[in-house]
């Protein structure tokens, strides 16, 4: 009996250590991370809407960030920039340190000049860049000045050249921050003091001195609004566009990006959301296709008590390529780590709150022509690889409802847009990114 305890603690040893032997020698095979993103093939056209950003402020007037656009790459001096070059045939909004996109004479002509890109690019719509509200009046005085932009876009400002849209639409993104900068987690919407506002209000009243005329009186009006009667005018402001024939609209509801969504604070973010939805479905008729911007890399669970439970329709991503702050070893194998990110999300998405997942693509980012010696951020430099790939992952991984929204059409000022660049200066690539969007994205 003796013998046979010794000879059975041999082989057990012996079985140990063979499989200890085993196991300090994996295979990379086995790591869960080690798969090719697949092509995937597309069997019907996918909506595709871009982020349109007007850069005027960051580079019209700023030389040395156009510079860094420009300038020939040396990554071994730290010249990491595109070196390329819009291609435009308006060399008067291309001046030496000037992007121009604005809403003047020149802008209209660039404007014209992107749509006719997107149209070529067969991109469904552009996200116009984000509007303020404009907390100093009320509606329909309570937007920025954003105004004149959007009416441009639109073809109606009659002092500027015509623009037309053919058949490219565009959304509006609504800023959230700007009507809630100053809550948190001890400040709810709820909580918070109204805010005065002082109004006009114009009055026709018979003249007394001259009988069978009027006169016009106009008087001014103190009146306290609460935060959340702000938030609900704001969204009604932005309402009034909906009934423009270009404006985008999915399943015939009109599309809305919220842009820091998580910026809202309050007590009952489904009570919140029903009573904007309510305004808007009161002063439109229509209901809104409401789309969440996360930022990148964070998980869902975080924003539970924001637009998660407040139930928008849909959340989105921001630029994944923007891998954060000294988060380096997402570099490596970056396409899988997108990959999973998104299935995770569109997962606890939809199957705890019956919200959709659009998947975002994007080209690249790169601070360096915003901020030169900024490092806070890996160089994921634009390349037509990761674009390609990113399309890709954002296929595998869409909603019930198909979407991509693409981040961005001109953002240059972090080097992630797919706007043509001069094929002749530089690096410039010309018209391959908007190639890349009817490859990826429509049926031939």
């Amino acid at each position: 009996m003796k013998v046979n305890r010794i000879l059975i603690y041999s082989l057990l040893l012996a079985g140990i250590t063979i499989t200890s032997c085993k196991d300090d020698n994996p295979s990379i095979d086995d790591y869960w991370l080690n798969y090719e993103i697949e092509e995937v093939k597309v069997t019907q056209d996918i909506p595709v809407g871009v982020y349109l950003y007007n850069p005027q402020n960051a580079l019209e007037t700023n030389v040395d960030q156009w510079t860094r656009i420009t300038e020939e790459q040396d990554v071994a001096a730290g010249k990491l920039g595109p070196n390329t070059k819009p291609w435009y045939d308006l060399p008067e909004a291309l001046e030496a340190g000037k992007y121009h996109l604005a809403a003047d004479t020149i802008g209209a002509r660039a404007m014209q000049k992107i749509i006719e890109w997107c149209h070529y690019g067969r991109i469904d719509f552009m996200v116009l860049p984000g509007i303020n509200e404009n907390a100093n009046d009320i509606y329909p005085l309570n937007i920025g000045r954003d105004t004149a932009f959007i009416d441009m876009v639109r073809g109606l400002n009659d002092t500027l050249p015509k623009v037309e849209l053919n058949g490219v639409k565009f959304a509006l993104m609504v800023n959230m921050n700007s009507m809630c900068s100053d809550l948190n987690n001890n400040k709810l919407v709820e909580n918070v003091d109204p805010t005065r506002k002082t109004y006009p209000v114009i009055e026709t009243i018979p003249d007394i001195n001259n009988p069978g005329m009027d006169i016009v009186v106009t008087t001014r009006v103190d009146t306290l609004i609460k935060r959340s009667d702000r938030i609900c005018s704001y969204f009604k402001r932005i309402s009034d566009y909906f009934s423009d024939p270009n404006y985008y609209h999915t399943g015939g509801r009109p599309v809305v990006v919220i842009a820091d969504a998580n910026k809202l604070y309050t007590q009952d973010s489904y009570r919140m959301y029903t009573a904007i939805r309510d305004t808007v479905r009161k002063h439109t008729g229509k209901e809104m296709y409401l789309i969440a911007q996360q930022g990148a890399w964070t998980p869902p669970e975080r924003f539970h008590y924001f637009y998660l439970s407040g139930k928008v329709d849909a959340v989105t991503m921001k630029n994944m390529c923007a891998v954060g702050g000294a988060q380096y070893e997402r570099v490596i194998l970056f396409d899988q780590f997108v990959n999973e990110n998104y299935k995770y999300n569109k997962e606890v998405f939809w199957s705890r709150y019956n919200i959709d997942f659009i998947p975002s693509a994007s080209p690249g980012y790169s601070q360096y022509v915003a901020t030169e010696n900024n490092s806070n951020y890996p160089w994921m430099p634009k390349t037509q690889e990761r674009f390609w790939t990113m399309c890709n992952v954002a296929k595998m991984n869409l909603g019930t409802n198909p979407m991509v929204l693409i981040d961005s059409f001109n953002d240059w000022a972090f080097d992630s847009c797919i706007e043509p660049t001069d094929p002749s200066y530089g690096k410039g690539y010309g018209l391959l990114y908007l190639d890349m969007v009817k490859d990826q994205f429509k049926v031939k």
